[in-house]
This record gives structure tokens, sequence and C-alpha cells, in this order.
């Protein structure tokens, strides 16, 4: 499961980074989790973990870098905190819900299930 985060999150990154469309987070743990997940459970896993990791490391690099003037004016309405937890959370169930339909696709037309 460790390996497929670290290739999920490494094909998203990659892919964002030519790419950039925030929709990898939902296309790269799908196609992972639909060839290599043995559960919906475990392709939720794997998607969550590695689309929140990618958000949360993406969110805390533009606000280290360039995102301050964004971040005071966000933080005048709301905490920056709070903004960055709810996009990880967002990130994170999308990515999940899409490795847990991998999965189960992959569990639903396995050869020999009845």
């Amino acid at each position: 499961m460790i390996i497929g985060v670290l290739i999920c999150l490494a094909a998203m990154f990659g892919l964002q980074w030519i790419f950039p469309a925030w929709w990898w987070i939902m296309v790269v743990p799908f196609l992972w989790c639909l060839w290599k997940a043995n559960s919906g459970w475990r392709g939720f896993l794997v998607g969550m973990l590695s689309a929140g990791i990618l958000w949360l490391g993406g969110s805390l690099f533009y606000l280290s870098t360039s995102g301050e003037i964004i971040a005071q004016r966000v933080e005048a309405a709301t905490s920056v905190t709070m903004i960055i937890l709810i996009t990880v959370l967002i990130a994170a169930v999308a990515g999940g819900v899409a490795g847990c339909t991998g999965g189960l696709l992959r569990a639903a037309f396995r050869p020999g299930r009845r």
C-alpha cells in the first residue's frame, strides 16, 4: 500500500507539473487501484493518502513562497489553516473515492468471481 501511495503521489505530482489540472488527483488513483488494489477500502486509502499529501505539500509550498499576499487577504476573512485543512480534506476525499471506485471495479471484474 505504501508503494501505491508513493507511485500515485509521484505520478500526480509529475502530471500536475506538466498539465496543471486539479483532476489528476482522481484519475491517477482510479487507474492505479483499477490495476493493483485488492479491495475498495485499500483503494480508498491509497487515493486518500496520495491526494491529501500532494495537496498539503502544495498548499504549504505556495503559502511559504508566493502566497503571502493572498494568505493575508484570506486570513482577513477566515483562518489560512482552516482553508488549507478544508482543501486537503476535499482533495483526500476525491482521491479516496476515485481509488475506491477503481478497487471495486477491479474486484467486480476479477476472473473467477461469481
